[in-house]
């Protein structure tokens, strides 16, 4: 076979493969949108069972969309309002709004929904005696690092990196120009005092913030490359060791937003304010994001 008519064969399988790639992503797609429509209908109708299981059903083929996490959310509450609750329904309702808030912050109907539940769990829970926290401050290095993205940090680092350079070559020229000028005062020197005051001011800032804002993106970075975020999706979140025993540190409420790190087989570590430890996988609800 010649080299020409090889080449054609190579790029006709490629030109198939493509196609079929594509017809199956766009099949894939209009599942997915029928599956959508199935699950808004059963909501409609009142067919909360049905209307979970279809919108689950879309999470676990990787669907994300603001509309279906909300929707999932009030399949959840359904249940709850028509008496047919099962356990973690409103820790799985929490995580469906916060994952709606994820991809669309401006959404208020579903952070006032996420109070209500939260706040129907810490009514459950002052009822049995329980404490009625459900929210947590952050940790530190999570409030530090996470008060900005990984992409602001750097671009702060890197416009910090600029002013460094620019004070160092201030500092440059305003030397050549006493070297040039040598024998006469910096008074006498035109502007030369203002270069280097403006180097030796510039220097010392750029090189702090330069640090700072470093540390920072690679902190955040660390924190996006090693947590995610989740909800706990059962009535309490025991807390274990590493080896899956229980310890004497309590447990995280339904409905609590978590930090998960490391997973090791069935345990996951969690992070809920200053409290931190092992639970089971099933117990939380990690997020999609956009």
């Amino acid at each position: 076979m010649s080299r020409a008519a090889r080449a054609l064969l190579i790029a006709v399988a490629a030109l198939v493969t493509t196609v079929l790639f594509a017809g199956r992503a766009m099949a894939s797609d209009d599942d997915a949108t029928s599956l959508f429509q199935k699950g808004v209908v059963a909501l409609r109708e009142g067919s909360v069972n049905e209307a979970v299981e279809v919108f689950e059903a879309l999470a676990d083929r990787g669907f994300v969309h603001p509309d279906a996490s909300f929707d999932r959310a009030l399949s959840y509450l359904g249940r709850v309002r028509a008496g047919v609750e099962r356990p973690g329904d409103l820790g799985r309702a929490a995580a469906a709004l916060e994952e709606t808030l994820l991809l669309r912050a401006d959404d208020r109907d579903a952070e006032t929904a996420l109070e209500l539940v939260r706040a129907e769990v810490a009514r459950r829970r002052a009822r049995s005696g329980s404490s009625t926290e459900v929210d947590a401050r952050p940790s530190i290095d999570r409030a530090v690092f996470g008060f900005a993205s990984e992409w602001t940090w750097s671009i702060l680092a890197a416009f910090s990196s600029l002013i460094l350079t620019a004070g160092l070559v201030l500092r440059v020229v305003a030397a050549q120009m006493a070297d040039a000028g040598a024998g006469a005062t910096l008074r006498e020197i035109p502007h030369e005092g203002a270069i280097h005051l403006a180097g030796t001011i510039a220097v010392p800032i750029g090189a702090v913030c330069l640090l700072v804002f470093a540390v920072l993106a690679a902190g955040a970075r660390q924190l996006r490359l090693t947590t995610s975020d989740g909800v706990v999706v059962a009535p309490e979140a025991h807390l274990l060791t590493e080896k899956g025993v229980l310890t004497s540190r309590g447990a995280i409420p339904e409905a609590a937003r978590v930090e998960l790190g490391e997973q090791r087989g069935a345990l996951v570590h969690v992070r809920w304010g200053a409290v931190q430890g092992w639970t089971h996988t099933d117990a939380v609800r990690r997020l999609a994001r956009p």
